[in-house]
């Protein structure tokens, strides 16, 4: 039996994790775990706070202790499995994924889990086996379709990967992640304009959507406007509070100061990558700090060449996402 006060603990910290408010929650899911030790529930839901933090490790160590006490959740295993692909262990991400299909074999998400973590592995054409797997379940799932879309896209198949997109957008005109996969479709097409255009639909839909900010600032850092990038970035930034942290922001950010030769803020930046990080992309802002840091004693001694042509464009009035 379930404790009155465990359950509304419980209640309370699934609000604050909806709300986006993880430490919050993690306390009170630590206090409905404290009055009910056996709450496999609170201890995914704990996991899952961790995960949007960034703090993988704990993830993971809360989703085996939820497991323990229940191994035929596939809830579980879909989120540790989801938390090991972000730690870039994709071979046991997608062992969490097949002991999820081995229990449910109509696990819409175990299947794009392991479809995804094969994307970061390279093996497209087998993403695609698993997601036509998924396709015989259900072929108007939307996050079925974008996997396809996303694959066929690395496969540089962009004409169809627009057309599965746009399938999803058929049934849902106003899917953020369609729209900006048909824009980061263009882009990587060389079609910046329309590329821009698809990622300020999403802000006509929802204007705090930090990720079509994200995705402006790097096409203009791409035609080299940095200080346009740069601009989109202070917005995302702004629109997440601060003290909050947004890993493609931070990366962005970070490197598009590089550019502008702003060089202690980069590392301030690329310093707090670092902090929140774990594994390849904790290193990855290591490697860029020492890269940031020789550019900086070039420019002391006067040795550092402009980073930016001095005939970059500035980024038409029409074009500009504020």
């Amino acid at each position: 039996m379930v404790k009155s006060n465990e359950n509304n603990a419980y209640k309370r910290g699934q609000e604050l994790l909806d709300q986006g408010l993880y430490k919050e929650a993690i306390e009170q899911f630590d206090a409905a775990i404290a009055e009910q030790p056996q709450s496999w529930k609170a201890l995914n839901s704990k996991g899952f706070a961790f995960q949007k933090m960034s703090r993988y490790t704990e993830a993971v160590e809360c989703f085996d202790k939820a497991l323990a006490l229940n191994p035929q959740s596939v809830e579980v295993l879909n989120n540790k499995g989801v938390t090991l692909s972000m730690r870039g262990l994709y071979k046991d991400a997608i062992a969490c994924f097949n002991e999820a299909v081995a229990i449910d074999k109509t696990s819409l998400e175990a299947l794009n889990g392991k479809a995804i973590a094969l994307q970061h592995m390279f093996a497209y054409k087998e993403a695609l086996d698993v997601l036509e797997q998924a396709m015989k379940i259900d072929s108007k799932h939307a996050q079925t379709l974008l996997s396809v879309a996303v694959t066929l896209q690395k496969l540089k198949q962009y004409e169809r990967a627009i057309s599965f997109f746009k399938k999803v957008l058929a049934n849902d005109k106003n899917n953020i992640k369609a729209w900006n996969g048909v824009g980061v479709t263009y882009q990587l097409m060389g079609d910046n304009a329309s590329a821009i255009k698809c990622f300020t639909k999403i802000l006509n839909i929802d204007s705090r959507e930090i990720q079509a900010w994200i995705s402006i600032g790097f096409v203009y850092q791409k035609m080299l406007k940095f200080n346009d990038a740069l601009k989109c970035y202070k917005k995302a930034q702004m629109i997440i509070g601060p003290g909050r942290y947004h890993h493609k922001l931070y990366d962005g950010l970070a490197s598009c100061l590089t550019k502008l030769s702003e060089f202690d803020q980069a590392i301030e930046v690329y310093q707090q990558i670092f902090q929140k990080e774990e594994g390849k992309k904790k290193w990855d802002a290591q490697r860029s700090m020492k890269f940031v840091n020789k550019l900086k004693r070039k420019k002391a001694v006067g040795t550092l060449q402009s980073i930016i042509p001095a005939d970059a464009p500035a980024a038409p009035a029409e074009e500009s996402a504020e």
